[in-house]
């Protein structure tokens, strides 16, 4: 009887305890899915609820790609996706305290060959576009595709953010030519009129930099007493009471540092891409709430505010862009400008893609802009190169601002302030046995000054560099492809990369290709373990030539984390009899230079 009792109890209490779990829960089955990518994926939750609920029922992902949309679950397909299907799915389901669970698998087939998946980009659909990307990369974590567009996204405010820094930290820009069309309007055929210049121009800028170093390393082995001279010459600084440089330099570091660990996430995510897009992206620029007024007016031309001063007097003026400043070429009443911000009571268009086709070709412009539903732009992997190439020269940039400490001491900064002649050598003399070493220039300038900033992340950021640097053949070829590709099509007027507004051929192609090669030979000198530099430059009658091993910088950056510790000590400095150099290999970087040179060689 016992026993039975307590049978009986112990059921009680588990249908009093969990009973109400069980015959309140929320019955949902939904079916597996098929898809194909560059298709989206809508289902209407509410039809698999096999459970009696409430209009307020409502549902959340538990797991899993895609999103909620009020009783819709919704998935973006896009390229990629077939080579991870299928996904897991899992929904939660909630209403009036009762809960349930249905879980589901969406199989993704290919796209059909030839076929590319579509994008649109506008304010109203940024945010969901972003978290589509974001889902993509998370489902497909090596998806090129995936990371570039990611990047792209992310590009653009990062790089306007480096203006800001360089507004903030060294002085205000002078935007004074903001409103000259004809300078506008020939910055844009520039830029458009002359492919193969990104190329060249960093090839020629490689080669520059190192003619220059083999020049300087022959001059200073030659002459010697070029250095001293250097030391002791300086050119003069404008007397200001109101400014002072100390702690100005630290305080540019560190926001130059913190603004390239945001461009490096930029970076890591556009370097993926190295061929050809599957996915486009169409931004409809008009589309975006750039008056900030909460109201979408793609229609309506943006109207800009404009500030201006002329002999103590102010002008306050609104100008619409197009109709105004590049259509009817309206300039201020003065001569200086003060400020030029955004009127809210203006619309939010921005681009009118048959003025700027006009521009491309040469025409001249005769009607008023006009803004409809053609205006967006396409981005495919031309502008992605193109992004890539300003991203990565904006991060080396930043990167380099950041490695060494560069705020000299204070005490040698009032000197330097205070100094109206030349530096004098015996103030770096400081034991006066008329010789200068590195220890006496590190007394005199600052023990930390050209010493590695962060001991742990700068040999990271200096081997960063190269990097980057070796990423760019790879980057023309891309861009160079895309532009071939990318012929005199209907489509194609939106892209800024064809040739509708690039002129491009075979021979252009092939000028690049070769710009291409060069630097990449280029670039053996920095490759990990990579070709020695013969300088040509002579150190004895054996014929031997100083050598630069430049790799060694980044194969081993931990050993260049002082660079003031390799400055040379000046004998005798007045006569300047000899230089003795305290590591003749420069941490590795160079061999066969002289432990030390006399003026007699």
């Amino acid at each position: 009887m016992f026993k039975k009792s307590l049978v009986f109890f112990s059921l009680f209490t588990l249908i009093a305890l969990g009973g109400c779990s069980l015959f309140r829960a929320i019955k949902v089955e939904i079916p597996d899915q098929q898809v194909t990518e560059g298709e989206e994926l809508v289902i209407g939750l509410s039809q698999f609820v096999l459970s009696s609920v409430s209009d307020g029922i409502s549902f959340s992902i538990s797991s899993g790609p895609g999103r909620i949309d009020g009783r819709d679950y919704v998935f973006m397909s896009l390229p990629g996706d077939s080579e991870n299907s299928p996904f897991k799915v899992r929904v939660s389901a909630s209403d009036e305290g009762k809960s349930g669970v249905a879980e589901f698998r969406i199989n993704v087939s290919p796209i059909p060959e030839g076929q590319e998946a579509e994008i649109k980009l506008s304010g109203e659909t940024a945010e969901e576009f972003e978290q589509i990307i974001d889902d993509f990369v998370k489902r497909n974590p090596e998806n090129p595709e995936g990371h570039a567009i990611r990047g792209a996204m992310k590009a653009i405010p990062q790089l306007l953010k480096l203006l800001d820094i360089y507004n903030s930290q060294i002085g205000s820009l002078d935007i004074a030519g903001t409103m000259d069309r004809d300078e506008i309007l020939s910055s844009f055929e520039n830029l458009v009129s002359n492919p193969d210049q990104i190329a060249q121009s960093l090839s020629s800028d490689i080669r520059a930099k190192l003619l220059n170093m083999k020049l300087k390393s022959a001059l200073i082995l030659r002459k010697p007493q070029l250095l001293i001279n250097a030391l002791s010459s300086r050119r003069p600084i404008a007397k200001n009471s109101d400014y002072s440089l100390c702690g100005e330099i630290t305080d540019f570091q560190e926001e130059m540092e913190n603004y390239a660990d945001s461009l490096q996430e930029v970076w890591d995510d556009i370097s993926y891409l190295s061929g050809e897009m599957s996915i486009v992206v169409k931004v409809f620029l008009n589309e975006f709430d750039w008056d900030e007024d909460g109201v979408v007016e793609s229609d309506r031309e943006l109207i800009l505010e404009v500030v201006s001063e002329n002999d103590s007097i102010t002008y306050s003026e609104n100008f619409r862009l197009y109709s105004d400043i590049l259509f009817l070429e309206k300039k201020p009443k003065g001569d200086h400008i003060v400020s030029i911000e955004v009127d809210p009571s203006g619309g939010d268009a921005v681009f009118d893609l048959d003025f700027w086709f006009m521009i491309s070709q040469g025409l001249d412009i005769e009607d008023a802009p006009g803004f409809d539903e053609n205006d967006y732009l396409v981005i495919d992997e031309g502008e992605i190169a193109i992004l890539k190439m300003l991203v990565g020269s904006a991060l080396s940039s930043a990167r380099a601002f950041t490695i060494y400490d560069l705020e000299p001491s204070e005490a040698f900064m009032e000197y330097f302030e205070d100094t109206d002649d030349e530096i004098d050598p015996p103030e770096i003399d400081t034991n006066s046995d008329g010789n200068i070493d590195a220890s006496e220039v590190k007394a005199f300038i600052g023990t930390s000054f050209l010493t590695f900033r962060n001991p742990s992340k700068s040999p990271l950021w200096l081997s960063s560099i190269r990097d980057i640097a070796l990423e760019i053949p790879e980057t023309t070829m891309l861009m160079a492809e895309d532009l071939l590709k990318d012929t005199r099509t209907e489509g194609n007027k939106h892209n800024l990369t064809s040739q509708w507004y690039i002129p491009f051929d075979q021979d252009a192609y092939d000028t690049l290709s070769e710009n291409a090669n060069e630097l990449e030979e280029l670039l053996d000198y920095i490759r990990p373990n990579g070709e020695d530099l013969d300088t040509e430059i002579p150190v004895d009658e054996e014929g031997k030539t100083i050598i630069l091993r430049l790799y060694n910088i980044f194969d081993h950056p931990e050993g260049f984390s002082d660079l003031l510790s390799f400055f040379p000590t000046l004998i005798n400095y007045e006569m300047l009899e000899g230089i003795e150099f305290p590591d003749p290999t420069f941490g590795g970087a160079v061999v066969n230079l002289p432990k030390s040179i006399s003026l007699d060689n």
